[in-house]
């Protein structure tokens, strides 16, 4: 008998001791299958692995984005594009969120075709209609292009023309078998974008200016996270990844055919400077959910 009870004291002394050491932790990042939100949520997750956290990747559409995070299925975020794209789902879950800083600046959403399209602007597009088969191309899971595509197919009069929503893979494919024909194609997209990696592409100039040139790409965490995980909270307040280092990752994997993960690990691997910066508000020794053994 009494050999049982101590069995059982020895797992329980085992499993706190697991817990404290980081092993039990674990982290979910919310994000949706575009490259984009893919690429900034691997890079997060990278770090906070390096440190020893269990993270899981739990993808979602784009308009479940902030539900997940709200209900707390997911710990954050880093695909909140605002302040327009996902304005109304802030002000649905703004009292259930906490909205930290942004993560990319200078972020562009608009229309874009390959650069051997003859025409600059969208005026043009409204007289060569017929060369683009009638139809604008989008990402499904990408709220603020699709509404941007409806915006100008309406404010220009773009009359029979359809706005086709496609996931991205087939999008990549459609773009693929165009670039190849030289056909024309126009895409109703955002930077960064994998597509600028691939292919050589151009945003087409908007004289209306529905196009969407002052978003930024922020994290969103539970507004319990701080609080339960202060060293979650501080690397995701501290994280930043610039348009430019956006595009670079995409273009080492469009290149290296890397996972985003491994393109990610090698990205920090190289840059350590930028992971110091990430980390500086951590503490020695993990803040553990729910068990606070420290």
């Amino acid at each position: 008998m009494f050999f049982k009870n101590y069995r059982w004291l020895i797992y329980i002394i085992v499993c706190l001791v697991l817990v404290s050491s980081g092993l039990c932790e674990n982290v979910n990042l919310a994000y949706t299958n575009n490259s984009t939100s893919v690429v900034a949520t691997s890079l997060v997750k990278a770090v906070l692995e390096k440190l020893s956290f269990s993270v899981k990747m739990i993808e979602c559409p784009s308009n479940q984005l902030w539900e997940t995070v709200a209900t707390g299925r997911a710990d954050a975020m880093v695909s909140a594009w605002l302040p327009k794209s996902h304005s109304l789902m802030l002000k649905k879950y703004n009292s259930q969120v906490e909205v930290l800083k942004p993560i990319t600046l200078e972020t562009r959403i608009g229309l874009v075709t390959p650069t051997y399209v003859t025409i600059e602007n969208i005026k043009g597009f409204k007289g060569k209609t017929a060369r683009f088969q009638n139809k604008i191309y989008c990402v499904k899971d990408h709220i603020g292009s699709i509404k941007m595509t409806k915006n100008i197919i309406e404010a220009y009069g773009l009359d029979g023309v359809k706005c086709i929503l496609l996931s991205e893979e087939e999008m990549l494919n459609k773009i693929s078998e165009c670039v190849k024909k030289l056909e024309w194609i126009a895409l109703g997209t955002w930077s960064p974008n994998i597509i600028f990696s691939k292919w050589k592409m151009k945003f087409l100039d908007d004289p209306k200016k529905i196009s969407d040139i002052d978003e930024n790409i922020y994290t969103v965490v539970t507004t319990s996270l701080k609080k339960e995980h202060r060293d979650v909270h501080a690397i995701l307040k501290g994280f930043f990844c610039s348009h430019k280092e956006h595009q670079e990752i995409m273009e080492h994997i469009a290149k290296s055919n890397l996972t985003p993960y491994d393109a990610a690990k090698q990205y920090i691997s190289k840059n350590p400077e930028k992971y110091k910066i990430w980390i500086k508000n951590v503490k020695k020794g993990h803040q553990k959910r729910k068990f606070h053994l420290n």
